[in-house]
């Protein structure tokens, strides 16, 4: 997926000193000014991708940690040609790294791990502190 121009893998440093992506999503990838949709915890990207196909006037954005799963979604877009729909392996703990203040219009989480143990709750994608950082983007 390295050369997947739909899919952003930055390292650790790279977020951390200034992503050029942040803030201008929209501008510099997507080159329109329509509504960003992240789905958070994407997987294969699934979602994301036929999410692009019904909503043409909207771009998407699928995050996942693991780059194996959202290979078929990102595959899948570049053969159907979607210029709405891309990827970005990252860690959810760095969202506000990756996007600029009120960049993101919609956030979807469709499975937030409904299995978690009561002792790692905190790392539940609906948890309060990671619905703060969402409500900042």
């Amino acid at each position: 997926m390295a050369e997947y121009h739909n899919v952003f893998q930055p390292t650790f440093d790279e977020l951390k000193s200034n992503f050029p992506l942040k803030g201008n999503w929209k501008s510099t990838f997507f080159k329109n000014d329509n509504p960003l949709v992240v789905e958070l915890g994407c997987g294969k990207g699934e979602y994301s991708v036929g999410l692009a196909q019904k909503y043409p006037q909207k771009n998407f954005l699928g995050i996942d940690v693991k780059g194996a799963r959202m290979w078929q979604g990102a595959t899948q877009a570049i053969d159907q040609k979607l210029d709405n729909v891309a990827f970005l392996r990252t860690r959810i703990e760095f969202i506000e790294w990756c996007f600029g203040s009120d960049e993101v219009d919609e956030i979807w989480i469709t499975f937030p791990d409904p299995q978690i143990k009561k002792k790692r709750a905190k790392n539940r994608l609906t948890h309060p502190v990671f619905l703060e950082r969402y409500s900042r983007i």
